[in-house]
């Protein structure tokens, strides 16, 4: 939500990440673009704060303006790219509720030096949940009340080298994490994150016989909140006994958090073994079981491409903290793209003590010549290290975007998380949404969409929302 200084930091975040990637001079051609567009939209919206029955439920109609546009920019040498969207709410008689929303995106890399040296970086601003055990607030339009800005950038100068028989890699990581209105009693906070990676090892996964050496270093610093710093170094080892089979194991040093969670160090030995079973480029399947400092632990990895479906699963252990997933380390995409928005805000925990993330996942996705169905799944229990609290989450969506013809599309889509904390309760939040789109002109798409979203407490009456409303889009 719009703050007194939000278009101030907005604008900071932006220029820190177009710092961080820098420009590349370079021969060959480049290619940019920048699509614009505005949109409106008309609605009504039901129990705007997602009461129960017997509670006060406000309802009423809203009228909504909307602007962005997304940039990019590619050549040999660099990508990047920038998707930015203002939102603003106007009520007809609550105005109480009117609000104006920022979200920006961006990524992008440079290769300062051919093969040898690149930086990349990335920005982002939207909004996140006050309190996570409130409501996942579908567009923003329910509890309002539990939003607040959070903002980011991060930077990462990247040396890797091929010798031929073995490549060595080093990356240093640096990002800030920030968040508006902290409030009573959230124990969240500003952060800089750092890490630094250094490896060495065979350049040619299929070789007989594989091995890397490694050490890393996490480090995140609050603001009011005690440090984080968590250290690593291990030797892994694989060994190939068929032409797609292939045996790994590693063993080395890290420290133990149950112990200090702020000084680091090599203070515990760890192990696991496994296997890796790769026939071709589109399927691979890896597990691995050992102990850790935390106890037993277990890794998992599948991936399966055929021509229009794609499945994916995992499961993993590790030490962590939420500041250092906001700041986008290690993201999946490549540098320089950027998905749309996403329909809900930020709903993970903002708590900054250190825990075990135990995380599965699961996803499917088809696409045809007309039809994109998607389905994934989340389950990840928080064990905090020093508290001993534990957060268990589980997030599910299932979508189909169809192509009726080239001027129309529709689009169903349903979510439902489910949080469950100890010391605490239970709460689900479900939302089930529909979008007609209609070109009725040159780059001008008439939508109607409508949501319906209800929420269900552990021992507590359910509360129950819609919204239904019309929305233009003009492009440039």
């Amino acid at each position: 939500m719009r703050r007194s200084s939000a278009q101030r930091r907005l604008l900071a975040a932006a220029v820190q990440t177009l710092l961080a990637t820098g420009v590349a001079s370079t021969a060959s051609a480049a290619t940019s673009e920048f699509k614009p567009w505005v949109g409106a939209a008309i609605g009504y919206i039901n129990n705007i704060e997602l009461n129960p029955p017997g509670q006060t439920q406000t309802s009423d109609f809203v009228g909504e303006a909307e602007a962005g546009f997304l940039a990019n920019y590619r050549t040999q040498r660099a990508q990047g790219a920038l998707r930015y969207r203002w939102r603003g709410l106007n009520y007809l008689e609550e105005n109480e509720y009117d609000a104006s929303f920022h979200n920006l995106s961006a990524s992008g890399q440079v290769a300062v030096v051919q093969d040898l040296f690149y930086v990349r970086g990335g920005a982002f601003y939207g909004q996140a949940l006050v309190n996570p055990a409130g409501s996942t607030s579908f567009g923003n339009y329910f509890q309002s009340g539990n939003l607040r800005d959070s903002w980011g950038w991060n930077v990462s100068p990247v040396l890797a080298k091929d010798f031929g028989y073995a490549t060595f890699t080093a990356q240093y990581d640096y990002g800030r994490v920030f968040f508006d209105d902290q409030g009573p009693n959230q124990p969240s906070d500003d952060s800089t994150n750092e890490s630094f990676y250094v490896s060495l090892g065979t350049s040619d996964r299929r070789e007989q016989v594989t091995w890397r050496t490694f050490y890393r270093t996490t480090r995140t610093e609050y603001s009011s909140f005690f440090p984080y710093r968590y250290d690593q170094a291990a030797v892994d080892l694989g060994v190939r006994v068929s032409r797609d089979l292939r045996l790994v194991g590693e063993y080395g040093v890290e420290t133990d958090l149950t112990e200090d969670t702020t000084s680091g160090g090599l203070d515990s030995t760890y192990w696991n073994v496994g296997f890796i079973y790769e026939p071709d480029e589109r399927n691979r399947l890896e597990a691995r079981t050992g102990e850790r400092f935390f106890g037993t632990s277990y890794f998992f990895s599948f991936r399966h491409r055929a021509r229009y479906l794609t499945l994916r699963a995992g499961y993993s252990e590790n030490p962590t903290t939420n500041s250092s997933r906001r700041v986008g380390f290690g993201e999946d995409l490549p540098p320089g793209e950027i998905p749309d928005f996403p329909d809900f805000p930020d709903s993970g925990e903002t708590a900054a003590e250190p825990f075990i993330s135990k995380r599965a996942t699961a996803s499917a996705s088809y696409e045809g010549s007309r039809n994109v169905v998607t389905l994934s799944f989340t389950d990840e229990e928080q064990d905090y290290i020093q508290t001993t609290r534990v957060v268990n989450t589980q997030d599910w969506s299932l979508s189909l975007n169809r192509d009726l013809n080239p001027d129309s599309s529709v689009r169903l889509w349903f979510s439902q998380r489910d949080r469950d904390e100890t010391p605490g309760r239970a709460t689900r939040d479900q939302t089930l949404a529909a979008r007609y789109n209609r070109e009725v002109a040159r780059d001008l798409t008439l939508s109607a969409e409508t949501a319906y979203t209800w929420r269900t407490p552990e021992d507590r009456a359910t509360a129950e929302g819609w919204w239904i409303g019309l929305r233009v889009r003009k492009d440039f």
